[in-house]
């Protein structure tokens, strides 16, 4: 191999040597190659899906946090995913509810992992519940997520926490029915 050698003071040339042969790039070559390969990884980076901000966070220590920021004030958290029928069934309901009840504060968590983001996104768009507080879950080891809202609690779906006023809770697994979520309501859950 030879070293380099200026064949200008404008161009920088780079010599190899190989089989007899010389081979010559320019800076301003080897220049369009590097900005060549900046605007195809520019490319890349721009057609890989955007981390959705329409969703926080939920990991470890979520749920407290959730019920510390809403403390006082009667908070129904939904726990969600687009490969559950039910869930997606009454999703809508559940949008509907969140707009049109009064004095409580909702909060959506939905479980399914990053790679189903683009389809979960449709869902609240069709729910009607873009504007309301979601959170998706962003830790791996779920089981850890489970425990911290209700030790007992397996994943099954749909799961709700219902947070009286004054700090009280109960879980429900599975829907919640229109008679049940009135009592709840009209008993613990109005300010």
């Amino acid at each position: 191999m030879r070293a380099a050698t200026l064949a200008s003071a404008a161009e920088f040339r780079y010599v190899v040597e190989k089989n007899g042969r010389t081979r010559g790039f320019s800076d301003m070559r080897a220049m369009r190659h590097a900005l060549f390969a900046v605007a195809v990884l520019a490319a890349c980076a721009a057609a890989q899906p955007a981390r959705s901000e329409a969703f926080a966070p939920f990991s470890r220590g979520s749920f407290e946090s959730i019920r510390k920021a809403h403390a006082g004030r009667p908070l129904i958290v939904h726990f969600w995913s687009i490969a559950c029928s039910i869930c997606v069934a009454e999703l809508p309901d559940w949008g509907r509810l969140a707009r049109e009840t009064q004095g409580v504060d909702f909060v959506f968590v939905n479980t399914d992992g990053e790679s189903d983001r683009r389809r979960v996104e449709s869902r609240i768009d069709k729910a009607g519940l873009r504007q309301a507080v979601n959170f998706a879950f962003a830790d791996r080891f779920v089981e850890r997520l489970y425990f911290e809202v209700d030790r007992v609690w397996q994943g099954e779906l749909p799961f709700t926490a219902l947070v009286a006023a004054d700090g009280g809770s109960r879980t429900v697994i599975g829907a919640l029915d229109d008679m049940e979520l009135e009592r709840w309501l009209e008993t613990k859950g109005r300010r």
